[in-house]
């Protein structure tokens, strides 16, 4: 994944975990288009929380995209993108372009 964003033009910062991200983005210096979290054993409202105090603790605007990758959904949801509150999103993947065509549109918003 890392590598396909890159290869899209995108900025990729790495966290392996909630405290690592933190410590990534707490000296200010961290620069990213958005924020995109994988969703590892987690429920997405517990993550949107966590990550919304990362991007207000990196200084990031309230702008900046925070797009959350869900792991486990029933096919109701697949292929759905939501939009939870402002520029926060789930997003419920069913292809690869769909993350793509999703973050196109929330970088050209601006």
């Amino acid at each position: 994944m890392k590598r396909n964003l890159q290869r899209e033009g995108y900025r990729v910062l790495l966290a392996v975990d909630e405290q690592d991200a933190l410590e990534r983005v707490g000296d200010g210096h961290a620069n990213a288009h958005l924020l995109l979290v994988n969703l590892v054993g987690k429920a997405p409202e517990e993550m949107l929380t966590f990550w919304r105090t990362v991007r207000r603790h990196g200084h990031y605007d309230g702008w900046t995209p925070l797009v959350v990758m869900a792991e486990k959904y029933g096919k109701d949801v697949e292929g759905t993108d939501v939009n939870v509150c402002d520029n926060d999103w789930i997003t419920y993947l069913e292809e690869p372009n769909q993350l793509n065509n999703l973050l196109a549109r929330l970088l050209h918003r601006h």
